[in-house]
């Protein structure tokens, strides 16, 4: 079953909330959601608990069973990931985090 944009952006949207709560729980700062440069997007842009800056990319999936975190990311996303490298701070790490599981019984990974 395909959804519609619409409902691909709310899920997204829905992700970022629950994981950026999460990592404030764990002891995260979240600096900025969404951030932008240029046509490219951060979707976290957080301090762990060490002080380390870290951009975060979430994705939701139900389930993910063997893929390798390239593959969750596919080959254009890993493409934009290089290419903000450019425009992070010098020693900010960029980092995968997954909502895994059906709504209401979430896991981050």
């Amino acid at each position: 079953m395909e959804i519609s944009s619409a409902q691909r952006a709310l899920v997204g949207r829905e992700a970022e909330a629950l994981a950026a709560r999460s990592l404030a729980r764990s002891g995260w700062v979240i600096l900025s959601r969404n951030l932008r440069f240029g046509r490219l997007e951060v979707d976290l842009l957080a301090r762990d608990p060490r002080g380390s800056l870290v951009a975060i990319e979430v994705r939701r999936r139900a389930c993910v069973g063997a893929a390798a975190p390239a593959e969750l990311l596919g080959a254009r996303k890993m493409r934009a990931l290089r290419r903000q490298r450019a425009h992070l701070p010098e020693g900010c790490r960029i980092d995968l985090l997954l909502v895994l599981g059906s709504p209401g019984r979430e896991r981050l990974r």
